[in-house]
């Protein structure tokens, strides 16, 4: 496990897409995430995805600049932030993947039609040598787009087992031999359950003397 993310972390995240995905407009997919856009002072210039947390916050990718409604970013300095934002609808359930397991991919594109596409989760962990954070981020082979960053991976049960955050290039860096990634056609990175749950810990951890505060003055 250590010679795969330490062989994976010599390359790094790129943008654009790996692979065809399914355009939708509309179907169950659809509903498990929600299109963001960036601020001020270039409103609608950046586009990507963010999937609901719980009532109050929704988790989408940092890399997205100038995200609106932002509450917290990774204390490692991962890819990860959680905004401000109420759910609309039901709140998708969370839980950690299972290596082998099939998954699908979602997100929204710049084409104003969401995106979706199959894949299975592999055992090789990642580390993107673009940031310091040494955070090991999981990887699945579902093709995905630019949009689809912050977007669920979808576990066959419907529950979400990370969000998506960027494509690894097999054509520039040969992963071939790895053990852990044994017949994938492509490389794309989520951040998985696991990191945006210890980051919810500690945000909760943060915002709570505030709550104590306040329920002090009301009582």
């Amino acid at each position: 496990m250590r010679r795969i993310a330490a062989i994976l972390m010599a390359g790094a995240l790129c943008a654009g897409c790996n692979g065809l995905v399914k355009p939708e407009v509309s179907g169950p997919t659809t509903d498990t995430y929600f299109s963001i856009f960036s601020g001020f002072p270039l409103p609608y210039f950046y586009m990507a995805s963010a999937v609901q947390w719980n009532e109050e916050y929704a988790v989408t990718t940092a890399h997205t600049p100038l995200i609106p409604y932002e509450k917290y970013r990774c204390s490692t300095g991962c890819d990860l932030v959680f905004i401000r934002h109420k759910a609309n609808g039901k709140v998708p359930t969370w839980r950690t993947a299972q290596p082998g397991e099939s998954i699908t991919a979602a997100g929204a594109s710049p084409y104003l039609v969401g995106g979706s596409g199959r894949g299975k989760v592999y055992p090789a962990p990642f580390i993107n040598s673009n940031e310091d954070s040494g955070e090991l981020y999981a990887i699945h082979d579902a093709p995905i787009a630019k949009g689809m960053s912050g977007g669920p991976v979808l576990a066959e049960d419907g529950s979400v087992v990370g969000i998506n955050m960027g494509i690894y290039s097999i054509s520039l860096n040969n992963v071939g031999d790895h053990p852990g990634l044994r017949g994938a056609e492509r490389i794309s990175v989520f951040i998985p359950y696991s990191v945006i749950q210890r980051e919810w810990a500690l945000l909760q951890a943060k915002l709570q003397p505030t709550d104590e505060r306040r329920f002090a003055t009301i009582k």
